[in-house]
């Protein structure tokens, strides 16, 4: 757009790589509102006109949210369950300052672990249900950290937590028990909810984008509106909690080295020397920079994320342990797949075999993979 002769209208390609993007990243309200005050016409006009459609139907669709959330709390206050409203129009207002320019599709609510059955109760009174794979997940609150549950006319779902990470990324973000101390009233159009302060806020985002290698730019603009707006935040706290819990600091860095790398984010001095990296952290920004410059997104992957970060051998190994057990082993190991009937043929009187050949092929086919891993960890 800054190149001489540009005009609008050229590069049509461009353009619709520009609003395919916006999509993906779910940053259409945003780059919207950044774009509409441009008074040099370079944007050509069906652009901004898809992009305003994107923002009304965004707009509608959070207010909504917004009016539910309410609701909701009003609900759980109801039947005595403190609960505190994340991400959603909580990040919109105190990051953004405004309900339309950040784009959310769920209600997020996180609550006591001791309150967690007969919130997801309430839920189910209200008609919601549990989303495919987590029915059960509220009866083993420490291995999973959240439920969904749709709306009945599935127009909405509704993320409860009990903490604010899984078990493998708690050591990565604030103390869930101490935000409850530190939470703020918000208002919202219809009334007012519970919310994290803005320095817990701030470190909870980090943690979450961090754990999904920020493949969603959404997570990275909120980081780094709050960081424009540094001035509002106790960096005296920040830095306190992450001197009580170090491995915040980490996320909370990368966060920040990323927004200043991808988005022009300057932070003031005093915080740039509070979220001064470390040379784990360098290399993995380094790393989802090339992945953002090379493909538009990430690889997603938590693992090389997380690990990436962790500096203490031991830790590492807990974190690979603690991740295996995310994965349902039954399926992985017992599930004869069309790789497994390609590895080897046998006639159909025979198929019971498939059961001890999986396990080998695999073992085969990723061991030396695993053992490169296992070699990287012990550095």
């Amino acid at each position: 757009m800054r190149e001489p002769g540009y005009a609008a209208g050229a590069h049509t390609e461009d353009w619709e790589s520009l609003l395919a993007a916006c999509d993906y990243h779910q940053v259409s309200p945003i780059v919207f509102h950044r774009l509409q005050d441009r008074g040099d016409h370079l944007v050509p006009a069906r652009v901004l006109e898809q992009l305003r459609a994107r923002f009304y139907r965004v707009s509608a669709y959070n207010h909504r949210l917004a009016v539910l959330l309410v609701q909701l709390v009003a609900q759980f206050e109801q039947h005595q369950i403190p609960c505190l409203a994340l991400k959603g129009p909580a990040v919109a207002l105190g990051a953004y300052g405004d309900l339309s320019l950040r784009q959310y599709e769920d209600i997020d609510l996180l609550v006591r672990v001791e309150d967690v059955s007969q919130a997801v109760q309430v839920l189910f009174n209200d008609g919601l249900i549990p989303a495919i794979g987590h029915a059960e997940r509220h009866q083993d609150v420490k291995l999973f950290h959240e439920i969904t549950l749709l709306a009945p006319d599935k127009s909405y779902s509704v993320d409860l937590h009990w903490q604010l990470a899984p078990p493998y990324a708690h050591v990565f973000g604030p103390d869930p028990s101490a935000v409850w101390r530190k939470a703020v009233k918000l208002q919202l159009p219809t009334g007012d909810v519970q919310v994290l302060s803005r320095e817990d806020m701030f470190l909870a985002l980090c943690q979450h984008g961090t754990r999904h290698r920020w493949w969603q730019l959404k997570w990275l603009f909120d980081v780094a509106e709050i960081l424009r707006n540094g001035a509002g935040l106790d960096w005296t706290r920040i830095e306190d909690v992450m001197k009580t819990y170090p491995m915040a600091h980490p996320p909370a860095s990368l966060a920040a080295l990323l927004a200043r790398e991808l988005l022009e984010v300057r932070a003031p001095s005093e915080v740039n020397k509070i979220l001064e990296p470390g040379k784990r952290t360098r290399a993995v920004a380094r790393a989802i920079r090339d992945e953002f410059l090379l493909r538009g997104q990430t690889n997603r992957s938590s693992h090389d994320t997380l690990l990436g970060l962790e500096q203490r051998p031991l830790v590492r190994v807990k974190y690979m342990a603690n991740e295996a057990l995310q994965y349902r082993v039954r399926e992985v190991l017992f599930t004869i797949t069309e790789k497994d009937l390609e590895f080897v043929q046998l006639p159909g009187k025979l198929r019971l075999l498939y059961y001890f050949i999986r396990p080998l092929r695999l073992m085969v086919q990723h061991g030396w993979t695993a053992a490169r891993r296992i070699w990287s960890m012990a550095r």
